[in-house]
């Protein structure tokens, strides 16, 4: 009995730290799902709650290395300001890039998920 209890003991705490830790996750990785999608569907269907976070930014000013993966969607924009929108969670964020473009006025042009212990 006192073996069954330390081995459930060991595999909780095992699940735990996989989760925990998010082994099954990339540092960081795209969410291609949210990607061509506009605002209001990540809003009110992929997330469920409003961002933790969120800011403008001009495409035309330099943007640090986080921002700056947007630069090879430039060509899909009809409008200089897009905004940034972040989602946090115990382990991780997940960030969307929305713009205006030619297909909508509020499309997701870049989103990526990545752990909280990622420097950009």
């Amino acid at each position: 009995m006192k073996k069954i209890i330390i081995i459930s003991i060991l595999v909780i705490l095992g699940l735990a730290s996989f989760w925990y830790f998010d082994v099954w996750h990339e540092p960081v990785e795209r969410i291609d799902e949210l990607i061509g999608k506009n605002y209001d569907y990540a809003h009110k269907v992929y997330f469920q709650t409003y961002p933790d976070q969120e800011y403008k930014i001009n495409i035309n000013d330099n943007l640090n290395e986080f921002n700056g993966g947007i630069y090879n969607k430039v060509k899909n924009l009809k409008d200089t300001i897009v905004y940034v929108y972040t989602w946090k969670s115990l382990n991780y964020k997940e960030t969307i890039w929305v713009g205006k473009t030619d297909k909508l006025e509020s499309e997701i042009i870049d989103a990526i998920r990545y752990k909280n212990s990622v420097v950009f």
